[in-house]
């Protein structure tokens, strides 16, 4: 020939001398088709008759058939025979079809797919056919638009295929190692990872022989474990944020209608539509088309009616994404349940939140956001006896459910009247009509053996574990991270947990909050912004412990049902890195999700004490799951030392000291800094308690202590209140009142601006952030001698330290009280070190190291 080929058709054969003689035949007799050759590959026949049939061909079509020979190797290393011969041979070959020996093709097959696949843009690297057999007769149809993430579940692709060259360039093969079949699934699966997609090929004209024993039978019948080889050795294809970045693109989790709007859109991320918004008929036509053609038409599985007013205010409160997330996990839950309304309030004190109310009467007009079953609706268009509003009755037994939504703050066109359940009755009878109307197009004669495509979402679960996976889709993949925790309060570990997302956030990361235990969170106004979203775990929220087993002693989590495992592991799986803080109910999803890709960290706060001193709490427990986390996270070198003695890895831990929980006044800092070196030795010395008046940090010992100087010029406050405990301390016969706790920096800038000295006769303490916050101001700590209080207060040189033994913290901390009202100068100069040392602590400098390691994208 005078030109290469254009198109190589590469036959392996292996004991198929005879309908390799058909399949040759079928090559020679195309029509209308770029240049082609065809390369036999024998593979190793002990028969004679193949390499002679192959010959034979050869000697009559020279130049369009050649035979190779290779020892015997499989299907797959047969393939990987032809294609390289023909990309070596033949530099203007622009596309390759591998044909089995058994099948046959009609004679415009290479012609229309050639055709196809030269008007097709690059990033399609290869057109399929519909699979029509012979032999044991039968047709299925593979139309519809391709997706990679479907391809993952189930086989869209046969091997009459004709495949760009620019796929095999990239350096793609067949495995020689899947010599048991599914070796063409295997191939389409790498080739998408690498950014190919399939284009389906109407009447394509390829032929498949089905014979009862065959290669792809025993392949069928060894399909579990074939595929589980396959996905393992592509396990990262699996990860649940690829898995989503695909379903965004191909197959979008929901439909979302806006009030007000004759355009709607398909999305599986609220706040990152990849698709553009369309007229809402054209989204109604879909809908109609995926209920006439579940398999081939796609449609998101749920659809949203929410006005812009719901959306604004969802969106605003970080809670938008949680309640698309809420609303998903609970109607694939609940399959009989077609709706979900989503209400939202104000709530008080500023706390968000969610609610699931039992037994709620709906009221549908008063949901600022309806979320559907899409198949719900669908069957409502084609049936029209279907009583789709029977849950919205107040009559109705079980009601839609409310979502109840409590929101930060006030928005007054969220009382209003919204008319979403109006808007979705339109849309029902809309589709209605257009169901009518699109009822006589003929559908595919052919079958269809392939699920429903409104089914997506359970794809993830068998793909890789998750359930509902939380729709986001980040702007900067590859740097999300979510803190875990079970309650949002505000206390010492939340502030510690807000400062760090904080930082993080100012080096390039997207902070997320995930509570496992409650169904609100209370976040102060100035870190409004640190978290981009706050997730709430499957309603009704619960953090609880197995009271069957503990290890060695500590609480374990309860094992969740796996469909309530799958959702919590799917709302975490989209996250980069993962910190888990004190939740019991995040300890077993690490492993998990380590798995899929996940980096794991636990943080550490404190080893509480029990009733008899002995250590309790959170890192006893951590212990049972260390083998899930990549790091520990600690706050304290004591921690860090614990941790190590008890059987962790020292590599694996790292140390990050606490800082100021607020960014204080610098002015009025330094102002307190002054005065207190300028301070009036006969002015009374000024000692404050602030924090929890809870039995850890030792408020029932204040009584006695400040008994036991009254006859000094002291003057006392205490400011806080009880969180865990019922009740405050009795502080009778002091003259002391207890003050409301301090709210904002303001207010504690001007506790620790008035305070001479900081007490803290605590039993037990981590790293508590009031020493850092006290020492900025120069308040000279007098503490006990407890968890990390030592590596921030330096006994004598910068504050005072009192043994932690429970028989001698009141009098020690007497003792102390009286030396500093006592001596001016010793205050003066503890205050000023305790200033220096204030002055060198900052969040940046902790948590450097950790955020390198997170940018390099490596564990502890």
């Amino acid at each position: 020939m005078s030109a290469d080929p254009e198109i190589a058709v590469v036959i392996p054969v292996f004991r198929q001398p005879g309908l390799l003689a058909e399949a040759l035949e079928d090559v020679l007799a195309q029509q209308d088709a770029p240049r082609f050759a065809a390369v036999v590959v024998d593979d190793g026949c002990p028969l004679p008759e193949t390499a002679a049939t192959a010959l034979t061909y050869a000697r009559r079509h020279p130049g369009r058939v050649l035979l190779l020979r290779r020892p015997n190797g499989g299907l797959p290393a047969a393939r990987n025979t032809g294609i390289e011969f023909a990309l070596n041979a033949w530099p203007g070959c622009r596309a390759l079809l591998m044909l089995d020996a058994d099948n046959r093709l009609r004679p415009h097959f290479l012609s229309r797919a050639a055709a196809a696949l030269d008007a097709a843009p690059p990033q399609i690297g290869w057109v399929y056919p519909d699979l029509d057999s012979f032999g044991l007769p039968q047709n299925y149809f593979l139309g519809g638009d391709y997706s990679a993430f479907l391809h993952l579940h189930e086989n869209l692709c046969d091997a009459g295929s004709l495949i760009a060259r620019r796929v095999f360039d990239r350096g793609l093969r067949f495995d020689p190692r899947l010599r048991e079949g599914f070796e063409d699934w295997d191939f389409w699966l790498r080739a998408a990872d690498a950014g190919f997609r399939g284009r389906h090929l109407p009447e394509a004209g390829f032929l498949y022989r089905k014979r009862p024993e065959s290669m792809l039978t025993h392949a069928e019948k060894a399909r579990a474990a074939i595929l589980g080889g396959m996905r393992l050795t592509a396990r990262h294809t699996l990860a649940a944020r690829r898995l989503q970045r695909l379903e965004a693109e191909e197959l979008p989790r929901f439909a979302l209608t806006r009030l007000g709007s004759d355009q709607a859109q398909r999305l599986t991320d609220p706040l990152a539509p990849r698709h553009p918004p369309e007229p809402a008929e054209a989204l109604r036509r879909r809908a109609v088309e995926a209920a006439l053609a579940p398999s081939a038409q796609a449609f998101p599985p749920f659809w949203a009616f929410a006005t812009e007013a719901g959306l604004a205010a969802l969106t605003r409160a970080r809670l938008l994404h949680n309640v698309f997330w809420q609303a998903q996990q609970i109607l694939q839950a609940t399959p009989a349940l077609g709706f979900l309304l989503v209400d939202l309030v104000p709530a008080p004190q500023g706390r968000r939140g969610l609610r699931l109310p039992p037994g709620a009467v709906p009221h549908a007009p008063r949901a600022q956001l309806i979320i559907a079953r899409s198949d719900r609706l669908l069957r409502a268009a084609r049936e029209e006896n279907v009583d789709w509003a029977a849950p919205f009755a107040e009559s109705a037994k079980p009601p839609a459910p409310t979502l109840k939504v409590d929101l930060p703050f006030a928005d007054a066109a969220l009382q209003e009247d919204p008319g979403v359940f109006a808007r979705l009755t339109e849309e029902v009878a809309a589709l209605r009509a257009t169901a009518a109307a699109r009822s006589a197009l003929l559908g595919e004669w052919r079958d269809d053996w392939r699920a429903s495509r409104l089914r997506t979402p359970g794809l993830h679960q068998a793909l890789n574990g998750c359930g509902a996976v939380l729709p986001w889709i980040p702007a900067q993949p590859g740097k999300q991270i979510g803190f875990v925790l079970p309650v949002f309060a505000f206390g010492g570990v939340e502030k510690v947990v807000l400062n760090q997302a904080a930082v993080l956030r100012r080096h390039g990361w997207t902070p997320h909050l995930f509570l496992t235990g409650t169904d609100h969170a209370a976040i102060p106004a100035e870190f409004d912004d640190v978290f981009a979203t706050v997730q709430f775990f499957p309603l009704p929220a619960i953090e609880r412990a197995d009271p069957r087993q503990r290890y060695f002693g500590a609480p374990i989590a309860a094992e969740p049902t796996a469909a309530r495992n799958a959702d919590m592991l799917g709302l975490l799986a989209a996250m980069d890195v993962v910190v888990n803080t004190h939740a019991l109910a995040g300890h077993g999803l690490m492993g998990q999700l380590r798995r899929q890709g996940v980096r794991t960290y636990l943080g550490l706060h404190l080893n509480e004490r029990g009733p008899h001193g002995a250590p309790v709490g959170n890192p006893l427990t951590a212990l049972a799951y260390e083998a899930g986390y990549d790091g520990f996270l600690s706050v304290s070198r004591a921690l860090r030392d614990w941790c190590v003695a008890q059987g962790v890895p020292s590599e694996k831990i790292l140390v990050l000291p606490n800082a100021a929980s607020y960014a204080a006044d610098p002015a009025r800092a330094e102002a307190a800094r002054a005065a207190r070196q300028a301070r009036d030795p006969d002015a009374p010395l000024r000692v404050l308690f602030l924090g929890r008046l809870d039995y850890q940090k030792g408020p029932d010992r204040l009584r006695p202590i400040i008994l036991g100087v009254a006859d000094r010029k002291i003057a006392w406050r205490v400011v806080g209140h009880p969180v865990l405990d019922a009740d405050p301390p009795d502080l009778s016969g002091t003259g002391i009142a207890i003050e409301p706790a301090a709210e904002g920096a303001a207010a504690l800038d001007a506790l620790y601006a008035w305070a001479d000295v900081v007490l803290l006769p605590s039993r037990f303490e981590g790293a508590p952030l009031t020493i850092p916050e006290a020492q900025r101001f120069g308040c000279i700590l007098v503490a006990t001698d407890t968890g990390a209080v030592a590596e921030a207060v330096e006994d004598g040189i910068d504050g005072l330290l009192v043994p932690a033994d429970e028989d001698s913290v009141v009098a020690g901390c007497i003792d102390r009280l009286r030396a500093l009202a006592a001596d001016p100068e010793l205050c003066r100069a503890l205050a000023a070190r305790a200033a220096s040392r204030g002055a060198a602590t900052a969040w940046e400098k902790s948590m450097a190291g950790w955020i390198r390691l997170l940018d390099a994208g490596r564990a502890a």
